[in-house]
């Protein structure tokens, strides 16, 4: 029998009194309606911050405010708690609520206790829910988005080393490669890198392994090339790139009596090998030409025409135009002439109507050949969207990819066509898509750091360019990109560096010429930009980038009427026959110069005609400012609905753009002219602050945008004006500096 002392005793009273204490304590708070009042607080924070966690980004709010936000809602939970607690509403109001029972003798502490616990559990739930949502983490480095884990079956070919005696056999070497490369794209369920990336390595010293890792590959092709007299011995090697380990060895010893027949019997019996070493692989029907002299044309074509200056992609046209000479029914031959010619209005010295006019015939001939060319549809593609036919470009594209995966072109222009739109989430996806297969394709990379840039994350993309870089030293499409990319970050040194360097090293390339005469605008030389351009101009007067460059300079120099008769010239060039696309484009300059000169009427007559020729939706500068150019002229002109209508429309582009991860200082500097217009110049100054610590310094701009004249007389825009005379004046000491040091 237990006996129990009074201590215990005493301890049990007290275990009975505190149960009681807290089942009262439970039935008083019911009773008050508190846990309801507290639990319809919570429920009305969680949607307070769903509707936060929607609305940060499209409304640009404070990076502070949903802190603020959450402390707040913490902070009143106590006060809501002692309402509901003390107070309770009515028919008749609000009355003081009276305690009972246990309560009315000491509820001080334990309450305080009860409500302690209650605000730290709830601001625990806050802080979990908060970091989650809320929460920023740095953007992941290129190396980092680009880690694709290497498919299951994929390969890489590199190209053949020769052996041979002489060193004489490198064009059959390469051939063999190509060759293989061909076949084995035709192969379903194949991953194969392209030979943009593939042919990088040539060195036969280089680690297989860490080739593999660079093209994202399982496996990797090699082989040599070996002669001796009258006789030739092939030898081909798949290599596992994960232990590095043989899968398969074959060596072929022929006659040299003719090398084509050679070159395309070996290659048909790797790659049928090759097919066998793997599982669930399928050959595909692709259009493909039995005239080796027709491939060898075509292929040595392609590696001209990937390297987008004026005379290598005259010389593709030649090489594609002899493949078709070799063989009139080669499909792909067709479609390569295509697109050779639409790029070279592009970068070349003809319009976008001869383009089309040469180009269309020859996208309707390989569909007639090939009904399901890839390769053609693509083409058709890039025809329409250099009319501005943005939908059926798009339609036409991705049916190029459906078709053949392995095209690189059509992935590449279809981001570009998604970049115009300013779906930059769905490019990305595209341009990474196309990276597996051809990881160091040049082109592909400065879309990609182009990508990068546009939504806030330049370093990543500088990153990859570096990279790049030391694999092709003497690239000027990279080089100018990166410096491109440093001008519009701030970086004017290092900018002009880098294009001097290009430009230094293809002094006859407009893409070259025109990135330095940029880089010379930028610090406020403008006779150092004209010289270059002017230069560029006598031997291609119909180069798109040099035109606009020289019109650019005018408008900086505010020659004003020049720049008027500059863009009329290059309209009458197309002889009344200019694309949607253009006649926007020649649309908003020539609003731009009447807006300058201060005829609104005028003005009010081009940006209106831009705006209702405007099928695009998306954000970009040259749509921002006709909107809100044409909203200035409509206020001058007594319309202020239509211009309150222009602006409002201006504002949702930009909102687009921002859903859409737009950061770059440009979208900053016109977010400051949209407040400018809305008479908030303190704010509209802030933005323009947050442009230029982001690199934005377009000083010439600030003078002649007539969007900003609100603000002309705020000491703040002033000081702003100066501190970029400042940054450009120490820019340029530091290049003539090193302009002296290197005579």
């Amino acid at each position: 029998m237990q006996i129990l002392t009074s201590a215990d005793n005493e301890e049990k009273r007290d275990m009975t009194e505190n149960h009681s204490f807290v089942s009262a304590t439970l039935a008083e708070l019911s009773r008050r309606k508190v846990l309801r009042t507290v639990g319809a607080y919570a429920v009305a924070v969680f949607v307070l911050l769903q509707l936060m966690d929607a609305a940060v980004e499209p409304l640009r709010l404070p990076d502070w405010l949903p802190t603020l936000v959450v402390i707040i809602v913490i902070l009143g939970f106590p006060l809501v708690f002692l309402l509901a607690w003390h107070l309770e509403v009515t028919p008749t109001g609000v009355h003081r609520t009276n305690a009972a029972g246990l309560l009315t003798r000491s509820p001080s502490l334990s309450l305080f206790s009860f409500m302690l616990l209650a605000m730290l559990g709830l601001a625990y739930v806050f802080y979990q829910y908060y970091s989650g949502v809320f929460a920023t983490t740095d953007p992941p480095l290129v190396a980092e988005q680009r880690e694709f884990s290497a498919p299951e079956n994929s390969i890489a070919v590199l190209p053949f080393t020769d052996l041979s005696e002489k060193g004489d056999q490198a064009n059959f070497s390469d051939g063999m490669a190509e060759e293989l490369l061909n076949l084995l794209a035709r192969v379903e369920g194949l991953h194969v890198a392209a030979r943009t990336s593939s042919f990088v390595f040539r060195d036969p010293q280089k680690d297989i392994r860490e080739i593999g890792q660079a093209l994202n590959v399982s496996t990797v092709l090699e082989g040599s090339v070996r002669t001796a007299g009258n006789r030739i011995r092939l030898t081909a090697q798949l290599i596992n790139v994960e232990d590095g380990y043989h899968i398969w060895s074959q060596s072929y010893d022929r006659e040299l009596d003719d090398v084509f027949a050679i070159q395309d019997e070996i290659a048909e019996n790797i790659a049928k090998a090759l097919v066998d070493s793997f599982s669930g692989l399928s050959t595909r029907a692709q259009g493909r030409t039995d005239s080796l002299a027709a491939s060898q044309a075509y292929r040595t074509g392609r590696l001209h025409w990937w390297r987008r200056t004026p005379a290598e992609l005259q010389r593709a046209i030649e090489l594609f135009a002899s493949a078709l000479e070799h063989d009139a029914r080669f499909a792909p031959a067709y479609a390569a002439l295509a697109d050779t010619w639409l790029l070279l209005s592009m970068y070349g010295n003809i319009s976008v109507v001869e383009a089309a006019r040469r180009a269309h015939p020859m996208i309707e001939k390989a569909l007639e050949i090939d009904p399901e060319s890839g390769e053609a549809f693509a083409a058709l593609g890039l025809a329409r969207w250099q009319i501005g036919q943005m939908d059926a470009a798009e339609s036409a594209l991705r049916q190029a990819v459906q078709l053949d995966e392995n095209y690189i072109p059509a992935q590449l222009w279809l981001a570009g066509i998604l970049s115009e739109l300013g779906r930059y989430p769905e490019e990305l996806l595209v341009l990474e898509n196309a990276m597996r297969l051809d990881p160091l394709n040049e082109l592909l990379a400065v879309n990609y750091a182009s990508n990068l840039a546009v939504t806030g994350d330049w370093e990543g993309g500088k990153e990859l360019m570096q990279s790049l870089v030391e694999l092709h030293p003497a690239s000027t499409m990279l080089l100018r990109f990166i410096a491109m990319n440093e001008i519009s970050h701030g970086n004017l040194v290092d900018g002009w560096v880098l294009a001097n360097r290009a430009w230094q090293l293809e002094p006859d390339n407009p893409e070259d010429i025109s990135a330095l005469a940029q880089t010379w605008i930028m610090l406020g030389e403008l006779e150092e930009a004209e010289k270059l351009i002017l230069r560029g101009l006598e031997q291609s007067d119909q180069n798109a980038k040099l035109q606009n460059t020289h019109w650019k300079i005018l408008m900086a120099a505010s020659r004003f009427e020049e720049a008027q008769m500059l863009i009329r010239e290059m309209m009458a060039e197309y002889n009344e026959n200019i694309p949607s696309a253009l006649q926007r484009k020649f649309d908003f300059q020539l609003g731009m110069i009447a807006m300058v000169q201060d005829d609104y009427a005028l003005a009010y007559q081009y940006l209106t005609a831009a705006i209702s020729n405007d099928e695009n939706p998306a954000y970009s500068g040259d749509e921002i400012m006709t909107l809100t150019l044409a909203s200035v002229a409509s206020r001058f002109l007594g319309q202020p609905e239509e211009a309150e209508e222009r602006l409002m429309e201006a504002e949702r582009k930009v909102q687009r753009a921002r859903l859409n991860g737009v950061d770059g200082p440009g979208i900053y500097y016109t977010e400051a002219v949209l407040l400018a217009l809305e008479n908030r110049q303190e704010a509209a100054i802030e933005k323009l602050e947050q442009a230029y610590d982001r690199g934005f310094r377009e000083r010439w701009l600030l003078d002649i945008d007539r969007r900003l004249d609100s603000l002309r007389g705020e000491p703040e825009f002033m000081a702003l004006k100066n501190q970029l005379d400042d940054d450009i004046n120490k820019a340029l000491a530091e290049i003539r500096s090193a302009q002296l040091a290197a005579l």
